[in-house]
């Protein structure tokens, strides 16, 4: 029981370097390559099902000056993007308007909207291996990895 509290200490410590490991991104990081989602899962720790559709490309973010784009959902949506601080700011969205022909496309689309939105309030950060961690609000967080080899 003697190395209790020194295991204790020790996890804690690893914690707190897994977060101070975590920068907030700047502009040239995120636009110099798109985003794919690679975990999501909401305020409770329980992965977000409806944003993976078996057969379908990962839902991706791809900042460009200015703007952020939402692609391989039913529809792709461009918003007005800055950061200020560690928080990212939307603002004058638009989305194109297709009809989902699947459910599951259609539900991907319709939570993707829920989380990713201008009404959020939502933070970024680089994790220890350049994974990009979106944080809404809610508790909700989603990992996009990054794609390389991309023309982008």
């Amino acid at each position: 029981m003697k190395h209790v509290p020194a295991l204790i200490i020790a996890a804690l410590l690893a914690m707190s370097t897994d977060v101070a490991a975590a920068s907030t991104p700047t502009t040239g990081q995120l636009e110099a390559h798109p985003w794919q989602l690679a975990r999501a899962t909401n305020a409770q720790g329980r992965r977000i099902d409806a944003l993976f559709v078996r057969g379908r490309p990962p839902y991706t973010l791809r900042f460009q000056p200015g703007y952020m784009s939402e692609l391989n959902l039913c529809n792709e949506s461009s918003s007005t993007y800055h950061l200020q601080g560690d928080r990212l700011i939307l603002e004058g969205g638009i989305i194109t308007t297709a009809a989902c022909l699947r459910p599951e496309v259609a539900e991907q689309e319709r939570v993707a909207g829920s989380l990713v939105n201008a009404r959020a309030e939502m933070t970024l950060a680089l994790d220890e291996r350049g994974r990009l961690l979106l944080r809404n609000a809610h508790g909700d967080v989603l990992v996009f990895a990054p794609v390389a080899g991309t023309d982008e």
